[in-house]
């Protein structure tokens, strides 16, 4: 098997030709962990490859497995990042060398989702969006077409409608047609992501078939479902090495049968995370969240749980250098991660059997003093606990 893909290599090669600096400042900053290790620096000197950014917290579907149902803190209204507000921030994030339209909500449900990756595409070179697809027709679909979006991305967790009906509540046969018609206005290439577990695997051997008749069409992706942090058993979601080796079989001889891309052909394929990571890069690198209120995360699994900074009122390295970033590293170098780590990541990365009683910005809740103009849903506010 070779040491890396074509897709590998060409989206290496892209980032590299869009953004030199950052490109060769994450590289020494990567070869500095892996010399230094311990003794390496919590001051990251790159800016991160890229950002995850949240516009809204609304979604129009309730999947049976995703993430947020479960750690979305509830009490917190349904609500988009104010447009005066990205308008501010998305100079800020030049340098970069991509952002990803994704997160706890359907981004396609925000009134200025095509307006903010044009906007975005001023100061990135490369803009991708994920969505369900489900609002992906008539006017939504004719302005995104026309927004300079590099990539769409789309869920797709079955090839039968009763599969797919059952884990995410939508028809199947609407987003087909939605992602045709797309291509026929628009040449934005289409990537899907597909959740791999014992429930749908069989399903998704049938996908390239299904997809090879979508025009746009380039990449298929393929990741585990993830049960550790919602207090599901492993072992009734996680398919067997068994079954993953027929998986990755049948899929690779699809694409390759269709033309398509797929990441199960990459060497480091692991989806059942055989062999954790040594460190978790996205606090060095990225991928950090940018959520709908404006607050910055060091990853889309704790853009409810954890603010880094506010890129509404600090600069971007303000935030990014600043005191909880830079806590976060130095404990994550050490191995010491903090109790939010443990509770969402701590089968997909090395840590200490003990986590650190030090959380550099998490959140906490209180109630704020009742008053005559202030709604229920606005009787608390969030405080970050500061770096001890």
């Amino acid at each position: 098997m070779p040491l890396a893909t074509k897709d590998t290599i060409k989206r290496i090669s892209r980032t590299v030709r869009q953004s030199p600096k950052t490109s060769f400042m994450c590289a020494c900053k990567k070869l500095e962990l892996r010399l230094l290790k311990a003794e390496s620096s919590s001051y990251a000197y790159n800016k991160p490859i890229s950002m995850d950014i949240e516009l809204t917290n609304v979604c129009n579907l309730k999947c049976s497995w995703c993430d947020t149902q479960f750690y979305a803190d509830k009490s917190i209204p349904v609500r988009e990042i104010p447009w005066s507000d990205f308008q501010k921030i998305a100079p800020k994030l030049d340098g970069l060398n991509r952002v990803i339209f994704c997160g706890g909500g359907e981004t396609l449900t925000c009134k200025h989702a095509a307006e903010s990756v044009a906007l975005v595409k001023e100061y990135v070179p490369t803009v991708l969006m994920h969505s369900n697809g489900v609002l992906l027709h008539g006017k939504r679909a004719q302005k995104l077409a026309e927004s300079g979006l590099d990539n769409l991305r789309i869920s797709i967790d079955g090839s039968d409608e009763e599969t797919f009906h059952n884990i995410r509540g939508a028809s199947l046969a609407k987003i087909l047609t939605n992602l045709k018609n797309f291509s026929s206005i628009s040449d934005t290439p289409i990537s899907t992501v597909s959740v791999m577990s014992q429930n749908n695997w069989k399903s998704l051997l049938n996908v390239p078939d299904m997809l090879r008749e979508v025009e746009n069409v380039r990449q298929l992706y393929f990741q585990p479902v993830e049960v550790e942090f919602l207090g599901w058993d492993r072992d009734d979601y996680f398919m067997s090495r068994e079954q993953l080796a027929e998986f990755r079989g049948t899929i690779s001889d699809k694409c390759k049968r269709y033309g398509l891309e797929t990441n199960v052909d990459a060497p480091d394929f692991d989806p059942l995370f055989f062999e954790p990571f040594s460190l978790c890069e996205y606090p060095f690198f990225g991928y950090i969240t940018l959520n709908y209120e404006g607050f910055v995360a060091p990853c889309c699994r704790l853009t409810n749980v954890v603010h880094m900074g506010d890129l509404k009122q600090q600069s971007f390295d303000d935030v990014w250098n600043g005191n909880n970033f830079r806590k976060l590293r130095e404990l994550m170098i050490k191995g010491d991660y903090p109790t939010y780590c443990h509770d969402r990541c701590k089968h997909r990365v090395k840590m200490n059997s003990i986590p650190s009683d030090i959380a550099p910005g998490k959140l906490k809740i209180r109630p704020l003093a009742k008053n005559n103009h202030a709604s229920s849903a606005d009787q608390t506010v969030v405080d970050i606990e500061p770096v001890r």
